[in-house]
């Protein structure tokens, strides 16, 4: 075997499989620096990741060559874009016969940001394809977790990490001034609700909880502190503000993220996300769909009727109408962001006060706004 692909969702499980094969490239020499070469450029062309392969491996049992993001360019992206042409990679195959047996070319293909969307590597892809064809190539798919997998994933890797779970409800006497208490009882489920399918979010998420428990038991409030208390909360009541017009609220959440070293532009990327859903709902709310529909569209949120009702609200007032004005406010923030227009702080604070004075709110607060 000459070529192997990993690719697929599950990107913990692609990292897990690549520090196996650097353990079997330096087969406890100790000498992988001098036999690994890494091709990191989505626009390299076959001679070279070629070119590294052909040197024989130096005190070593193999040569190990590592390709990242050349798999994404060619992932398709549907609409009139479609597939692109593998162009000078059909040669590959034919290349890839004189790589001598002691060396590895191995393609990955990890979950991937593009047009501020999360994508992964998938059986579609047309350079997969194609290096499926190289003669002794083999590829391993790892697809992302399904809704149904996340819990025992959880349970299973907190296992290896010593962590012990305590089911319960969180005391509202233990809770801190502004903290509300999540509806899960269970830390496991509270954690798979949350982080979703991303495995290697999983991994770091639960690696701080067992620094934090060091060996106690882990109960839904330690979860929510050391986990969604340092990152989701922040990103929903941030986006919630914004639909609900309420800037001020809104922009203490970006500086505290801003503070935490969060890139601005996967800040943008997370407010457009929501801003997508809310569309998505808002047309089906329009469209007169059922309440199962609704419920697909919602996710685990329809799973809460307080939250529920919350999303449902802010698509009724927003309707598709707004949530269009929405998308064009954060284009021309992403515009001005990446041409260097405005200081990037600026332009998302910017986009953040159009946003609030998009959204349409009821009582009070539209009475103070109507006196501006």
């Amino acid at each position: 075997m000459s070529v192997l692909v990993l690719y697929g969702g599950d990107e913990a499980a692609i990292r897990r499989r690549l520090r196996e094969l650097k353990e079997q490239a330096d087969g406890g020499t100790g000498m992988l620096v001098h036999n690994l070469a890494e091709v990191e450029s989505r626009d390299a062309k076959p001679g070279e990741v070629i070119a590294p392969a052909m040197a024989p491996p130096f005190l070593a049992p193999l040569r190990l060559v590592v390709v990242e993001h050349v798999l994404a360019r060619f992932e398709p992206r549907g609409g009139a874009r479609g597939s692109r042409s593998v162009g000078a990679w059909s040669e590959f195959p034919v290349m890839a016969e004189r790589v001598p047996p002691t060396s590895l070319i191995v393609f990955l293909g990890r979950p991937f940001l593009a047009e501020q969307q999360a994508r992964q590597v998938t059986d579609a892809n047309p350079l997969v394809q194609l290096l499926k064809k190289v003669p002794g190539a083999q590829a391993e798919h790892y697809p992302e977790l399904r809704e149904r997998e996340r819990l025992r994933y959880i349970r299973e890797e907190a296992a290896v990490r010593g962590i012990r779970f305590r089911q319960g409800p969180v005391p509202r006497e233990a809770l801190q001034p502004g903290e509300e208490p999540p509806p899960e009882t269970d830390p496991a489920a509270y954690l798979a609700n949350l982080l979703g399918g991303n495995t290697l979010h999983i991994a770091n998420e639960l690696d701080k909880l067992a620094l934090w428990a060091m060996g106690r038991e882990v109960t839904v409030l330690d979860a929510m502190r050391v986990c969604a208390g340092q990152r989701e909360p922040d990103h929903f009541r941030m986006v919630d503000a914004l639909m609900d017009g309420d800037l001020g609220t809104a922009l203490e959440m970006l500086q505290l993220r801003l503070r935490r070293g969060e890139a601005e532009q996967g800040i943008l990327g997370a407010v457009f996300e929501r801003y997508r859903s809310l569309g998505a709902l808002a047309g089906l709310l329009e469209d007169g769909a059922g309440e199962a529909e609704i419920d697909r569209q919602l996710g685990n949120v329809a799973r809460y009727p307080n939250l529920k009702k919350a999303a449902v609200e802010r698509a009724r007032r927003h309707g598709t109408a707004g949530a269009r004005e929405a998308f064009a406010i954060l284009v021309e923030a992403d515009r001005a962001h990446k041409s260097n227009e405005v200081d990037e702080d600026l332009a998302l604070e910017v986009a953040f006060a159009r946003l609030a004075r998009l959204a349409p709110v009821r009582g009070p607060l539209a009475a103070a706004r109507g006196r501006r």
